[in-house]
């Protein structure tokens, strides 16, 4: 009987699910996303980050100190670690030191690291190196004045005008010289060394002159290097001068390469900064032709001395004249005498040493 309604009951529930209607839950397909979804996305990823993105000015020239030469007390000779240049100041300094009554107090430095407090009411020395030159102004202080005697005019952006003046003959006042000499050029072609003393020369260069500036190329060491770098400079017989900035002597390779088919470009058309690299008593015959820094009333042709070691030692006499100057009078001469230059005057933050092409 139990199994009769057991089978009744199992026929029922088949009964009543066949006649409910089917429930079938469908999902949504997966849309394909807009091909320039994500482009959209991105871009909208940029413009977030252009606005985090912070601009921060050049810092641009500091203005003029208030220098107070009165309370300068004490003065600083800054060296560099130049065990050659820092025997040469010595020379100079023991030797020419009881002509100067008026330096009584001298502290030396060899490192920039060595300062650490800033420089108050001080009349600075060196330092030798450029790049000491560049990281000084973080160290100075109130009332300061310093004498390079590094050559790098480029640094002037880091100084006031009235806080420093450059006595170490300058390939940049060469530059500004080269001026007298190429006043009726309309086309210049412009080859430099490929290193930082050739980058930064070509840039003031180019600042100086922009009118007559027309073209110019870097040079290496390699004959590949030398031969191309001429090549990319085109048809030399378009350009009035060619100037050349080195401080090697890769020069000498470089003008083997001015010669073309049509001919050699006149050496006597030719301009060389070099700040007196070589001996010019050493000097081949085949590269005199070539314009180059000399000095008036000096023969360097006939002189023993190197003459970076020359000017070196004559830029630390004229600094002990200026600085004994300022310590007897309270202020800046606007020139001095020179047993051998005659007067040289103190010009755009320069000594204006008798600089002529020769």
């Amino acid at each position: 009987m139990s199994l009769f309604k057991n089978i009744i009951i199992l026929l029922t529930l088949i009964s009543f699910f066949s006649c409910a209607p089917t429930t079938i839950e469908k999902t949504k397909p997966i849309e394909k996303a807009p091909e320039k979804f994500e482009e959209i996305e991105i871009v909208e990823e940029k413009e977030e980050e252009i606005e985090k993105v912070v601009t921060t000015k050049k810092p641009s020239k500091p203005e003029d100190k208030i220098i107070d030469f009165n309370n300068i007390d004490k003065i600083i000779v800054f060296l560099s670690d130049d065990e050659i240049l820092t025997s040469l100041f010595y020379d100079v300094f023991i030797k020419e030191i009881d002509n100067f009554p008026d330096i009584k107090k001298i502290e030396f430095i060899y490192s920039i690291d060595e300062i650490q407090n800033s420089i108050n009411n001080s009349l600075i020395i060196g330092p030798t190196n450029s790049k000491d030159l560049f990281d000084l102004p973080n160290k100075l202080g109130e009332n300061t004045f310093t004498i390079s005697l590094s050559n790098d005019f480029s640094v002037m952006n880091k100084y006031a005008d009235n806080e420093i003046i450059f006595v170490f003959s300058s390939p940049y006042q060469h530059v500004e010289i080269l001026g007298d000499y190429i006043n009726s050029s309309n086309s210049l072609g412009v080859l430099y060394k490929q290193n930082e003393y050739g980058l930064k020369l070509f840039e003031y260069f180019k600042d100086t002159y922009p009118l007559k500036y027309i073209k110019s190329s870097p040079f290496g060491d390699s004959a590949v290097d030398l031969e191309l770098s001429v090549k990319l400079m085109g048809n030399l017989n378009t350009y009035d001068n060619i100037i050349i900035f080195d401080d090697t002597f890769s020069y000498k390779d470089l003008v083997g390469y001015l010669a073309t088919e049509d001919g050699t470009y006149p050496l006597d058309r030719t301009f060389l900064i070099d700040n007196f690299l070589e001996q010019r008593k050493n000097l081949e015959n085949y590269y005199k032709p070539i314009n180059r820094t000399f000095l008036k009333n000096i023969d360097l042709t006939s002189m023993d001395e190197p003459h970076r070691e020359f000017f070196f030692k004559i830029s630390v006499k004229i600094s002990l004249t200026i600085a004994n100057q300022i310590l007897r009078n309270n202020f800046l001469p606007s020139a001095i005498d020179h047993e051998d230059f005659g007067r040289l005057p103190l010009e755009n933050m320069m000594i204006n040493y008798p600089v002529i092409f020769d």
